[in-house]
């Protein structure tokens, strides 16, 4: 938890963001792990879920996420790669709104760097023979009936290669809020080739 002192810290603020936001990568119980992102659908209206949030760069100010190809969101971002992540930790008493510009990689190198350490397990997620969204007649989740409940072998799992997709979040601006009994504290961060200028606001 921040001191008195930190929390009026720009400096202070800055570092102890990007500490919490790599902490999120690493650490699964950490609220930041699992962040809402929004964006905008071909129909103009707000779509918002949860991510995982996979990989931080402190130092271009990326934050990344991994999707299906085929997912609407992805579709979207095609079209307006705006979005908005918000983070929110109830013991820090801390919340982030983070408005980014969003990049898909897609059988490429990054992507590719990424498929490399992801268990198989998880590139399960990429072999549903259904499009994520889609409507189906019964509940199920689209994973062919052969690889429920189990891992997919390496050569079948490659199979979900082309669906993976990393997004990639560059960081435009942070509103970040404190939360204090005592009198709350709100400092936007503008960000201007990876270096924020501070702006105090009401919270």
């Amino acid at each position: 938890m921040m001191s008195t002192s930190s929390k009026e810290n720009t400096e202070e603020i800055f570092r102890d963001i990007k500490r919490n936001l790599t902490r999120g990568v690493k650490d699964r119980k950490h609220n930041f792990h699992t962040p809402v992102f929004s964006n905008l659908n071909g129909d103009g209206e707000i779509d918002s879920r949860v991510v995982v949030l996979r990989n931080f760069d402190p130092l271009k100010m990326i934050l990344n996420f991994h999707t299906d190809f085929r997912s609407p969101k992805a579709i979207d971002l095609k079209h307006n790669n705006n979005s908005l992540f918000v983070f929110y930790d109830h013991k820090l008493k801390i919340q982030l709104r983070v408005k980014t510009t969003s990049i898909l990689n897609n059988q490429n190198g990054i992507a590719e760097e990424m498929w490399e350490k992801t268990r198989l397990f998880s590139r399960k997620c990429y072999l549903t023979t259904k499009i994520p969204s889609s409507i189906t007649a019964l509940p199920e989740d689209g994973i062919p009936n052969h690889l429920v409940g189990k891992e997919p072998n390496l050569e079948e799992s490659e199979k979900g290669f082309k669906n993976f997709t990393v997004v990639e979040n560059k960081i435009n601006e942070i509103d970040w809020l404190y939360l204090e009994i005592s009198g709350h504290r709100r400092l936007k961060l503008i960000f201007k080739e990876q270096k924020p200028e501070y702006h105090w606001i009401i919270p």
